[in-house]
């Protein structure tokens, strides 16, 4: 398999994430901003913030938002965004989960969607994280969630790493909680979907090479029947993304 750095991989991609649909216009957009509990005063940091869209939602509702994203594509996509909907409150900046430049309790949300799965060290992001947060701040979190199963769990993030070098790991509910539970942070869950992908279209986004694409058809066509009920698996190799919103909170 092809090695690619997380900016290798989603530069020349960047434009394509900021039109897919799910990322301008999920199910999920909605419940994330709710879930913030916004009342207008809030300064938002958004780790791995792509092209824009977690960001852009929360700015009408905050103080100031933050964007951060290892990516300079994506940032250019993002700053682009903003301008063309005149949104004045929002920033974007080169920067990584695992070590946040801005000082302890500065930001009174943390947010992140889609993006964790990619983060090389979750335990140093979620310390960070922690770190910054405000002594009432929320963090707010959007990403695939693996099943608690251990077979669905490695038929989820076998057919990830194989159609994108730079995923690290989609993360079980119990995951989260636990490494959640060494910071002041507790993790609860408010929300899952299922979300259609065309498998295609999946590939394509992540310039997944032709052999990866067909061992992923193979595992596809070969996965046992309680794997296809989960993940929805379909004949032209279409399935369903278990996506989750969660939360975590000091007690």
């Amino acid at each position: 398999m092809t090695s690619r750095t997380v900016t290798e991989q989603f530069g020349p991609a960047a434009a394509d994430y900021a039109t897919f649909s799910y990322h301008a216009s999920g199910p999920d957009l909605a419940p994330m901003l709710a879930a913030g509990e916004m009342d207008g005063s809030e300064r938002v940091l958004d780790l791995g913030c792509g092209p824009g869209h977690a960001a852009l939602l929360f700015a009408p509702s905050a103080r100031e938002v933050v964007g951060l994203d290892p990516t300079p594509q994506m940032l250019g996509q993002a700053r682009r965004l903003a301008a063309g909907r005149g949104v004045t409150n929002v920033s974007f900046e080169l920067g990584r989960a695992e070590k946040i430049r801005f000082s302890d309790g500065s930001f009174d949300r943390v947010i992140s969607r889609q993006s964790a799965h990619h983060w090389r060290d979750l335990r140093a992001a979620l310390a960070e994280i922690d770190r910054v947060l405000s002594t009432t701040g929320l963090f707010v979190l959007i990403d695939t969630i693996a099943p608690e199963d251990a077979v669905l769990d490695r038929f989820l993030n076998s057919i990830e790493l194989l159609r994108d070098p730079t995923h690290v790991r989609d993360y079980a509910v119990s995951e989260w909680q636990a490494m959640a539970s060494e910071t002041d942070l507790r993790v609860e869950v408010l929300r899952s979907w299922s979300v259609s992908l065309d498998f295609d279209d999946w590939v394509k986004r992540s310039r997944t090479p032709r052999r990866q694409v067909e061992l992923l058809r193979e595992l596809f066509r070969v996965a046992p029947p309680e794997v296809s009920e989960c993940f929805g698996l379909r004949p032209d190799c279409g399935w369903n993304v278990p996506v989750t919103l969660l939360v975590g909170r000091r007690p």
